[in-house]
């Protein structure tokens, strides 16, 4: 009976390890989305300026064949 016990007390301790683990598996994950997030709202606006600036270059200079 100890030793069915003793098995016992060593899968309690090794859940909580892995749950101290995915927990703070679970914290990196939150933090590399939240960077994610917010990496690709500063790309995303970077890209709308670089169009807008394609755009107006396009509209408003003349090209190599003299067209517009």
């Amino acid at each position: 009976m100890e030793k069915k016990s003793c098995k016992c007390a060593e899968t309690i301790k090794q859940l909580k390890k892995d749950r101290e683990r995915l927990a703070e598996e679970n914290s990196n994950i939150l933090t590399i989305s939240s960077d994610h997030k917010r990496i690709n709202g500063e790309l995303q606006v970077k890209l709308t300026e670089a169009q807008k600036k394609i755009k107006d270059f396009e509209e408003n200079y003349i090209k190599i064949d003299g067209k517009r």
